[in-house]
């Protein structure tokens, strides 16, 4: 990565197309493309190189381990025959209390925590129907498709270059830049996804403090937050900072992704402001019982936690015997991104067999990242020394 941070061209620009006044959609989306590597095809779907059997898939951001025993025991206690209505109010409310007592954030109520089908979900919802439309800043690299969303709902974005060495965050520009008042939301990922690092509180406390002066939303997106401890989490800030927006996951470290169930911790005066566009009944009540499930194994959660620290420090530590470089990242978190100076990583790892996530991905939030940079996942169980063998021929 480049040593400076100086931010990157603004991106929202839409080329220019022949415009048909008859057609009733927005102009913006004429030439639009979701930035997701779901969309764009799944190498994992290809033939796998002749000298080996199968290919690992080391491209999606999940942590694929075994789910909580409570899961499989719900699943045959649950009665059927509620799926004909809504999720019923007090489960989504034993939900939220969950919620709030895991975290036990002071000062924060079930009023300023909201439901979702996914993360992303409730992203979008904020971006296309809450938030205004204007200018986006964020860091280089990051997760692309909240930038993206963004440019569609008619903004624009700015991302400003985590600093080398560490990839620290740009703490004094970004808060010069939003107090000029340019800047109508922050979005920041944290921990970050391509890299897996983690940011500080004492760094977040700057810049929602900044976020309040110049009244710019501050949007924290902690899909990977699971991986580190919950004291870490910007959850405990809602009730400090005015434009602070904390959204969280269940489908990475806790093994629900195919179930979407995401939520959502807004400041006091923007859950008021929220309330009346949300939508009520998501997730599903098959989701709200399994999600309050794992809520209520910890020992499971800090169980994946470990398995995870285990397997990426020895990943790492195979990567360390090849010339390949290991980005500044965090020993706890089930992603990080690795580099390979001229060469076509992400094709480099195929031919051994993995399947990586390709740098040029992350292009729109940092213009460097090409394909000589490569995002991989931390994989589970047997696949762990299967993955390091691969890894000394790449």
């Amino acid at each position: 990565m480049s040593d400076t941070s100086c931010p990157a061209e603004p991106l929202g620009k839409m080329p220019t197309e022949r415009r048909d006044d008859r057609s009733p959609v927005r102009d913006v989306l004429r030439s639009y493309a979701r930035d997701s590597y779901v969309l764009k095809g799944s190498t994992c779907s290809s033939e796998p190189p002749e000298a080996f059997e199968s290919l690992i898939d080391c491209a999606t951001g999940i942590f694929e381990t075994d789910p909580s025993p409570r899961l499989a025991r719900a699943l045959r206690e649950f009665d059927v025959s509620r799926l004909d209505r809504y999720t019923p109010f007090p489960v989504e409310a034993h939900f939220k209390r969950a919620i709030l007592d895991r975290f036990r954030p002071i000062g924060v109520t079930e009023n300023q925590l909201f439901l979702g089908h996914g993360s992303f979900n409730l992203l979008e919802r904020v971006i296309h129907k809450f938030l205004k439309p204007g200018a986006m800043a964020g860091v280089g690299p990051q997760f692309g498709e909240v930038p993206s969303e963004f440019i569609a709902a008619g903004g624009r974005y700015q991302p400003f270059r985590l600093l080398e060495p560490d990839a620290a965050l740009p703490v004094s520009a970004l808060e010069a830049a939003i107090d000029t008042g340019a800047y109508s939301v922050l979005y920041l990922d944290n921990p970050n996804n391509p890299l897996g690092c983690a940011f500080g509180r004492a760094e977040l406390e700057r810049l929602a403090a900044a976020c309040d002066r110049s009244g710019t939303a501050f949007l924290v997106d902690e899909a990977f937050g699971d991986y580190l401890d919950d004291a870490a989490s910007a959850i405990h800030l809602v009730p400090h900072y005015r434009t602070l927006i904390v959204v969280r996951s269940f489908s990475k470290a806790l093994g629900l992704a195919g179930e979407r169930v995401g939520y959502m911790f807004l400041s006091e005066e923007l859950a008021r402001l929220y309330r009346p566009i949300d939508v009520p009944f998501e997730p599903g009540v098959v989701a709200q019982t399994l999600a309050l499930e794992t809520l209520a194994d910890p020992a499971w959660i800090e169980s994946v936690r470990g398995e995870v620290r285990q397997a990426k420090r020895r990943i790492v530590d195979a990567l360390a015997r090849t010339d390949i470089r290991v980005l500044p990242t965090h020993p706890d978190v089930a992603i990080m991104s690795v580099y390979r100076d001229g060469t076509d990583l992400m094709r480099d790892f195929r031919r051994c067999g993995i399947v990586a996530l390709a740098g040029s991905h992350f292009a729109n939030t940092h213009t460097d990242w090409d394909d000589s940079y490569c995002r991989l996942r931390v994989v589970h169980g047997e696949l762990v020394e299967q993955l390091c063998e691969r890894i000394g021929n790449v």
